[in-house]
């Protein structure tokens, strides 16, 4: 009797210690993270503008997660022409996009690891321009730009310290360009794309295509 109550005993101090550790992983694998990139300082990655890109990323299943993002593109004229290639007086817009991860090699805690997962993203933005025709009359113009993307995106999502994550992303693919101009009076050809050397103001065409971000996230 005496060596069945202690089986009891045990049986039930495991019971409850893998229930324990069952809800306390439970609980871990819960929430989302809320993220921030950094490149979207770049904006529309074309014209000189900037940005600012939130997104959030929580679990689905084991070791797998849905992310969405949406980004706000707004005027920069102070922004410099190092690395864009249009100017232009005005530009606004949005992108949205939405990633599934499948974590190949978890990290000792949730959403950490070595990551890859398919990415797609549109953007539309509404740029102002300026032209001047027919022996100096100026007018001003609107450019219409859409883009689709689609990448294979791999990264590795680091927890530095407390609910701060860290993570960097490469991803490859195409991308869809499409784009018109409205109240345009000259037939100056505009200014091309770099790297695709495409009319910023007209036309569409598909091209390679290659994704880098910077993700400071933090864990709810």
């Amino acid at each position: 009797m005496k060596h069945t109550s202690i089986i009891i005993l045990c049986t039930i101090l495991t019971m409850a210690t893998i229930s324990s550790t069952s809800q306390e992983r439970e609980k871990t694998q819960k929430g989302c993270i809320i993220k921030y990139d950094v490149t979207s300082l770049l904006g529309d990655q074309v014209s000189n503008s900037m940005g600012v890109r939130l997104g959030v990323e929580f679990p689905v299943a084991e070791n797998r997660s849905l992310a969405a993002d949406i980004m706000y593109i707004f005027p920069c004229n102070a922004c410099g022409q190092s690395y864009t290639t249009i100017k232009t007086e005005r530009t606004v817009g949005l992108m949205i996009s939405g990633e599934y991860r499948f974590y190949l090699l978890p990290g000792k805690v949730p959403f950490s690891g070595f990551h890859v997962g398919p990415q797609l993203a549109y953007q539309y933005t509404l740029s102002e321009m300026n032209e001047t025709y027919n022996n100096g009359i100026s007018n001003n113009y609107q450019v219409y730009r859409s883009m689709v993307t689609a990448h294979a995106m791999t990264g590795y999502q680091l927890k530095i310290a407390g609910p701060l994550y860290f993570n960097p992303m490469l991803g490859i693919g195409f991308r869809y360009i499409s784009s018109r101009n409205e109240n345009k009076m000259g037939s100056d050809p505009g200014q091309y794309e770099f790297p695709y050397n495409k009319d910023f103001e007209s036309g569409a065409k598909w091209f390679p295509s290659f994704d880098i971000s910077i993700k400071i996230g933090l864990k709810l």
